[in-house]
C-alpha cells in the first residue's frame, strides 16, 4: 500500500470514527473488494457481522428487559439487515475508499449488488475495529453511527 492510500484510510478513520491506527493494513483489507483478489474484506466482514449482531442484540437485551425472545428477534432482524448496513455505509461514502479489481468494472450498476458491497464493507470495518481496538470501541462507533 502506498503513502497516498495510507493517508486516505487514515483520513477516513479520523473523520468518521475519530481515531487513528498503527494497523492500517487491517483497514486496507477491510476496504478491499473480493474482485481485487486476496487478501480482501470477506473474512473481516464475516467477523464484523458477528460483532455488529452482538452489539445490537446486547443493546436491545439490556434496553428492553420486558421483551421476549420473539420481540427481540424481530427488532434485531430489522436493524441487522443488509439494507440498513448499506445505508449507513452509503452515508459514510465507504464505496469511495473500496479497492475493486478489474473484473468489477464490467458489472452492471445493480442496486442489490451495491447494497451487498456497502453492507459487507461496513461489516468488514467493524471486524477491523474489533481486531484493532476491541469490542468497547466497536460499540462506541456503533452508537456514534446510530446503529444502536
Amino acid at each position: 500500500m502506498n503513502e497516498h492510500g495510507k493517508k486516505e484510510i487514515t483520513g477516513f478513520l479520523n473523520t468518521n470514527f475519530s481515531f487513528g491506527t498503527e494497523k492500517i493494513e487491517l483497514y486496507n483489507e477491510a476496504l478491499t473488494h473480493s474482485s481485487n483478489g486476496l487478501p480482501n474484506n470477506q473474512r473481516l466482514a464475516f467477523l464484523g457481522d458477528s460483532v455488529l449482531r452482538l452489539i445490537i442484540r446486547e443493546h436491545y437485551f439490556r434496553e428492553h428487559p420486558d421483551w421476549g425472545k420473539g420481540e427481540l428477534t424481530e427488532e434485531c432482524k430489522i436493524i441487522e439487515s443488509d439494507e440498513i448496513f448499506a445505508n449507513i455505509a452509503s452515508n459514510l461514502e465507504i464505496v469511495k475508499y473500496i479497492k475493486f479489481g478489474k473484473t468489477y468494472d464490467n458489472r452492471p450498476d445493480d442496486v442489490e449488488e451495491n447494497t451487498t458491497i456497502n453492507a459487507e464493507a461496513l461489516e468488514a470495518l467493524f471486524g477491523a475495529i474489533y481486531c484493532d481496538k476491541g469490542l468497547e470501541k466497536a460499540e462506541e462507533i456503533a452508537k456514534k453511527l446510530k446503529i444502536i
